[in-house]
């Protein structure tokens, strides 16, 4: 029953003009080109495999275009069709070979977050009992800062610290959340003390 099913596929196969062969043949390479484009764009593990076999399948493919277009063609006819088919099928393999190399993009949220930035210097911790010494030696640096040639920006910031600190001072005893932000601000001055050298 076998011998019978490949008699009748090779009997049908003998009846099929060369076109037809042809077009059979790039069709099925075709769709063996766009599986493996897809598979190499979303799946990573295809991605990183070699890719080899896919360039054997080109020279499988371009002597089978070689075999069908002898039964009909000259030789130096169908040695020119199979290498420009094989040419095409090699610049499809490189094109696999270069998406494989490319690294996917991060998608969904992960894309979108930006990354934390690095602070320049270590959060400060203020204990409550030091707080009133800490006011007074960021008003001494805000001072020195404010003597200094500063950017438009960076003096805008150190009179608004200023400002603040002069506030928290006048307070008298600060709350956790006063200290929280005579600490942001003592950051701040950490980093405008850097920048300005003083």
């Amino acid at each position: 029953m076998l011998t019978q099913f490949f008699s009748s596929v090779f009997a049908a196969a003998s009846g099929l003009s060369l076109e037809i062969s042809l077009y059979i043949c790039w069709g099925a390479f075709a769709a063996v080109f766009l599986g493996a484009l897809l598979l190499t764009v979303f799946n990573g593990g295809v991605r990183a495999a070699d890719k080899r076999p896919y360039l054997a399948l080109v020279n499988v493919f371009s002597v089978v275009t070689f075999a069908l277009a002898l039964t009909e063609k000259p030789f130096a006819f169908c040695a020119m069709l199979a290498a420009a088919f094989w040419c095409i099928g090699y610049l499809t393999y490189g094109l696999i070979v270069l998406l494989s190399r490319r690294r996917p993009r991060r998608t969904g949220r992960a894309a979108l977050r930006p990354a934390p930035p690095r602070e320049a210097f270590p959060v400060v911790s203020c204990p409550p009992a030091n707080a009133n010494v800490r006011t007074e030696h960021a008003l001494s640096v805000t001072q020195k800062l404010l003597e200094k040639d500063l950017g438009r920006g960076d003096r805008q910031e150190t009179e608004r610290i200023k400002a603040a600190i002069d506030a928290l001072k006048a307070k008298g005893a600060l709350t956790p959340e006063d200290n929280a932000r005579l600490n942001d601000n003592f950051n701040t001055l950490l980093n405008l003390i850097a920048k300005y050298n003083v």
